[in-house]
């Protein structure tokens, strides 16, 4: 196994660790230890569109990884489908989940919470943390397929 496929599976590892770490104990502690919901879904959003970030340069050093085993890779148009999409979607949490969820988030927290505004903002904030939800539960089944696909095809090289 070359050095790129090495790097590859360190890059996958450190984001589908991070990637639970934040998802299953960082943001629920968050909300179990501040008092306040608001103050704890802002700091929640703050790591995420942080982390989402992160994510982006994640998803392009797998692409440059990749791009040097390239040979090595057997289903290269599922394999290079699959990077692509998690690249696009580190894109869409970055530039339009995060900050509609964070946008809808602060103009709720002005409002009465029986306005009518209030109850459309709370829907949209909802249906997109729903579909977060979704879909960052999606990349985690895909990170780790790719994962154990590539520890997989190494054990059949050696």
């Amino acid at each position: 196994m070359n050095n790129a496929c090495k790097l590859f599976m360190f890059f996958l590892g450190l984001w589908l660790g991070l990637t639970c770490f934040l998802d299953f104990y960082a943001v629920p502690t968050i909300f179990r230890s501040l008092s306040s919901r608001q103050d704890a879904g802002s700091l929640g959003m703050i790591l995420f569109l942080t982390f989402n970030k992160v994510e982006i340069l994640l998803a392009l050093a797998l692409g440059v990884c990749a791009y040097f085993f390239r040979s090595q890779i057997q289903w290269k148009k599922t394999f290079w489908t699959t990077l692509g999409s998690l690249f696009v979607l580190t894109l869409v949490y970055t530039f339009h989940m995060s900050p509609t969820i964070i946008e809808a988030n602060k103009k709720k927290y002005e409002l009465e919470e029986s306005s009518q505004e209030y109850i459309q903002l709370d829907k949209t904030h909802q249906q997109y943390h729903g579909l977060f939800r979704k879909t960052d539960g999606t990349k985690i089944l895909v990170l780790l397929f790719l994962l154990g696909s590539t520890l997989r095809r190494r054990e059949e090289k050696a």
